[in-house]
């Protein structure tokens, strides 16, 4: 091996990663323009390009049946390591009119032919288990490569020739000194750190550029300009438009042999090196559906995946084996994939709510005939017709074969005429169907300013992206209406740990009045202009601040409202007049904690603030009556996650006087975290009651002293009052918090 020059690369390599991840650039990529799902799309890995290759390579004849049939696909991925495959037949495709082909590499396994090759040597150790730690060392003892990994003991059995006829994983995370091969394709796993991006770019077919790896095309091959006066030559340049990238999914987050979840941000790195090396080159991403996945989260490394996200790298993602896989022995109902309803209705929704991103991605599929009888149609009502891929159904898995099955179908949009379909990215049942839609607006929230509001909704579906998104807002208070279309959103950050909670976009609408109530509205438009309008809306009131200064001396704390008779109150509960809440919640009779109004003052000479509470039957002050307060006015800080049915927070809660006691959010933003306010030195606040009413107060810097308003909602938990032996009934006020309402207080 070139030892020196793969020493040299690799330091080089590290330190211009190093300077990428500082600076924190993200090299935006977006879907590949003009491909949809009306195009034609293709993987061959046939062998079959030249009539004679028993002759010199000069003599070949090119078979141009093949080159003739590939050529009416738009997307073309093809294998440049077969033996046959030359610069020539990229030069043929494209000349046929073919828009983009692109080249396999493998990225996560390093395949060789054992009986020619072997895991490179001349490095400084391979990676290995540390079960200590739960993370991959080095091994100094050895002198292989540090993109090998030995994590689990295998049993490996070769074929006289010296090629592995079969490999089973002994006992997981548990090293035995030899680098771990992939248990069903038989390549060596990587950990693809700078020494393999190195690898990657410089190995070329019939060369020593790396030597001990002759007979693979590496990126500077793939993507170098045809030399078009020697395209038989193997060891030249390809000029393909793009990269195939497989076996990126060996870095999935699961605990299971042939998965290294530790090179997740690693992996992530390696699409983003190449992202960044070939800015003019497509990337295609063949599975690692996790990498777009919220929610999904290592049990080894305790890491989300979508934290690493190669989003903005890629151009395009490959959902092979969506409805039917390579091997029918295992099918479910009707012969289709045992795994659909997993990749349907778990990962699809999640995947195309990424794609959808302005710096999204176009989404293909592959599924495989492979003696199933009759599928075609099946294959493209759901792929296409429904999820909108760029599909391909092959004929089986071995890809050297073609298909024009589902070529013949296609152009289709011109027979969508339906809205998007809206779906749900927080199903989570594994391998289940999912009936259960998140359609519309799903949250509303205060914004930036008590002026603005924040919308949240998932994602919709259809055979004709991009799908766009447009907002009404209607004033319930006036009567008018705005429409905002096609508006900007982004990625709802609390969805890419917690989809269950959360949905996937979010958009801010500004202007609103204060003091007015609002149904606002999301609905989903294909790129036909086909409009999903199923939306109900959603409720939301702009809180007037409220302000009451006065001295301490003006109450007397007697548990009796007598003296906030002249106090403004906000408004009454009014699920005290009709027992039910908005939420379908009955707070009646028998259930102690049910909100009729409160009262809210601060005085200005003693820098407290008083509650006044009004309760449906006599009140008892305790854990049961809670008020959460967002005291620093920004609904980013505290807690927003979910809560007695209410999904997103409406405000950000910094606070929480709980009974007589005070708490202040020491979490994420989306964990139930709090700890006992420092300020208030482990003391109770004071407090009073008579009969339905009381009174409570407290210092305000056991709040943190909040200066210009606090926003806050309250809540009766009745679990207090029954310990959990009936159906807890619980109670919003405002009713509509679960909707986006909250009280604002100006001080």
């Amino acid at each position: 091996m070139n030892t020196p020059n793969l020493t040299f690369h690799a330091l080089a390599l590290s330190t211009l990663l190093t300077t990428v991840l500082t600076s924190n650039v993200l090299a935006d990529r977006g879907p590949i323009p003009d491909i949809n799902s009306d195009s034609k799309f293709i993987v061959y890995y046939g062998n079959d390009f030249y009539t004679n290759t028993q002759a010199s390579p000069d003599n070949w004849i090119i078979n141009q049946s093949i080159i003739s049939t590939l050529s009416g696909f738009d997307v073309v991925v093809v294998q440049p390591n077969q033996w046959t495959f030359t610069p020539e037949i990229v030069q043929a495709l494209k000349a046929g009119g073919v828009n983009r082909v692109l080249g396999y590499i493998s990225i996560g396994e390093d395949y060789v032919n054992q009986s020619l090759e072997s895991a490179l040597d001349n490095g400084t150790g391979m990676r290995t288990y540390d079960p200590s730690s739960n993370q991959l060392v080095t091994v100094p003892a050895t002198t292989l490569q540090s993109f090998y990994m030995d994590v689990d003991t295998q049993t490996v059995t070769y074929h006289s020739n010296g090629d592995v006829d079969s490999v089973t994983t002994a006992a997981r995370l548990t090293p035995d000194g030899l680098p771990d091969l992939n248990p069903h394709f038989y390549g060596f796993m990587v950990y693809p750190d700078a020494n393999w991006r190195w690898v990657l770019d410089n190995m070329r077919i019939g060369t020593a550029n790396v030597a001990g790896r002759q007979y693979k095309a590496g990126l500077q091959q793939l993507a170098g300009s045809r030399d078009s006066s020697n395209l038989r030559d193997r060891s030249g340049n390809f000029g393909f438009d793009g990269f195939f990238l497989d076996t990126i999914d060996t870095a999935g987050p699961y605990d299971n042999a042939g998965w290294y979840p530790w090179t997740a941000q690693a992996m992530q790195q390696t699409v983003k090196f190449i992202s960044d090396q070939y800015p003019n080159k497509l990337v295609m991403a063949n599975r690692g559906a996790f990498y777009f996945s919220p929610g999904l989260k290592s049990p080894i490394t305790n890491e989300y995946a979508i934290d690493y996200s190669i989003r903005p790298y890629v151009n395009a993602f490959l959902f092979e084996s969506f409805r039917y896989d390579s091997d029918p022995s295992t099918d479910g109902a009707n012969g289709v994939s045992e795994y659909y309803n997993e990749n349907r209705f778990n990962s699809a929704p999640k995947v195309i709510a990424e794609s959808n991103r302005e710096d999204g991605f176009t989404v293909f599929g592959l599924d495989y005939q492979s003696g199933r009888q009759h599928v075609e149609l099946d294959s493209f009502e759901i792929a296409v017709r429904e999820m909108g891929l760029v599909n391909y159904l092959a004929p089986d898995g071995d890809l050297a074969t073609h298909s024009l099955a589902m070529a013949d179908l296609l152009p289709d949009s011109h027979n969508d005429s339906t809205a998007p379909i809206w779906d749900n990215t927080g199903h989570h049942l594994y391998n289940t169907p999912n009936t259960n839609m998140r359609v519309g607006a799903q949250s509303v929230a205060e914004g930036a300013t008590p002026t603005d509001i924040v919308i949240t909704w998932d994602t919709a579906i259809d055979q004709s992206y991009p799908v766009h998104y447009d907002i009404s807002v209607e004033n319930l208070s006036t009567g008018s209406m705005a429409v905002h279309d096609d508006v900007a959103f982004t990625t709802n950050p609390a969805w890419l740990h917690n989809p269950i909670a959360h949905s996937a976009n979010q958009a801010a609408i500004s202007g609103l009045t204060m003091g007015d109530d609002f149904r606002v509205k999301v609905y989903a438009e294909d790129a036909k202009g086909s409009r999903n309008e199923d939306d109900p809306g959603m409720t939301y009131s702009l809180a007037t601040p409220m302000s009451n200064p006065i001295l301490k001396s003006s109450i007397t704390l007697d548990g009796l409202l007598g003296d906030w008779s002249t106090i403004a109150a906000y408004p009454v509960d009014p699920d005290d007049i009709n027992e039910v809440s908005a939420a379908g919640h009955i707070s009646g009779q028998g259930n102690q904690a049910n909100w009729r109004g409160i009262q809210v003052v601060h005085t200005t000479d003693t820098n407290e603030l008083l509650m006044a509470y009004t309760n449906e039957t006599n009140i008892y002050i305790s854990w049961g009556f809670q008020v959460f307060i967002d005291s620093d006015d920004d609904p980013t800080t505290g807690f927003k996650g979910s809560f007695a049915g209410i999904n997103t927070f409406p405000i950000g809660a910094d606070y929480l006087i709980e009974g007589v006691n005070v708490y202040q959010y020491s979490g994420t933003g989306n964990d139930w975290h709090w700890i006992v306010s420092p300020n208030s030195g482990g003391y109770e606040m004071g407090r009073i009651w008579s009969g339905q009413t009381g009174e409570v107060f407290l210092p305000l810097h056991w709040i943190g002293s909040p200066t210009n308003a606090m926003n806050f909602i309250v809540f009766g938990n009745n679990d207090f009052y029954v310990d959990g032996l009936t159906p807890i009934e619980f109670d919003w006020y405002p009713d509509n918090a679960a909707s986006g309402g909250y009280f604002r207080y100006q001080f």
